[in-house]
């Protein structure tokens, strides 16, 4: 499976996994949408590499990061070595700042995939505009250096949003540089 294939299916698997109620924090959001459906793609297809966040654990790939990288079975999600490594050939340098992704993955060709992910609240009705802008201008960052890029945009609070209108334009524009944007709505309005 190349990194074009990989990230459709990651995609898909973002897209279908269930929305619980009580994540409380972005990173919860993260771990449950991003990282695990990611982790599990990537035991299935192991020629593609997913690096994740450490969140604070110490546990590195035995007995090398390399070995790793062509035995599933000796990789570790979240080994902060690999996860320091990944950045090379992902982060985004570019005007005296640098860009880190929540989630890189590379395939056995060098291609790579980054997957950003943004936890917003809704609150009376109304839409968190700017922080949703930074979300969409840091996708677009990441095109400037990744085959393709994953946005996730998870919706919480109170209140409705109004997720049809002139989204598939939105998508569709993104997609012409590389960029998959997934937006799920919270359960409910939670």
């Amino acid at each position: 499976m190349n990194i074009l294939e990989f990230s459709e299916a990651l995609a898909r698997k973002i897209e279908r996994t269930p929305r619980g109620s009580s994540l409380s924090s972005e990173a919860e959001f993260e771990k449950a949408h991003v990282v695990g459906p990611a982790w599990e793609l990537s035991r299935q297809h192991p020629e593609v590499r997913v690096f994740t966040h450490p969140w604070r654990r110490n546990v590195r790939c035995k007995p090398t990061c390399d070995a790793g990288a062509s035995d599933f079975a000796l990789r570790v999600e979240g080994c902060p070595d690999c996860w320091a490594a990944s950045k090379a050939p992902t982060a985004v340098a570019a005007y005296g700042t640098r860009s880190n992704f929540d989630l890189a993955a590379l395939d056995r060709r060098g291609r790579t995939l980054v997957v950003e992910v943004k936890w917003l609240t809704l609150s009376s009705g109304k839409g968190p505009n700017s922080e949703f802008q930074r979300f969409i201008g840091q996708c677009t960052l990441a095109a400037a250096v990744n085959d393709v890029v994953i946005g996730v945009c998870g919706f919480h609070g109170q209140g409705r949003t109004h997720f049809d209108v002139h989204s598939a334009n939105v998508r569709r524009t993104l997609r012409k540089i590389g960029v998959h944007l997934v937006c799920l709505p919270g359960n409910g309005g939670e």
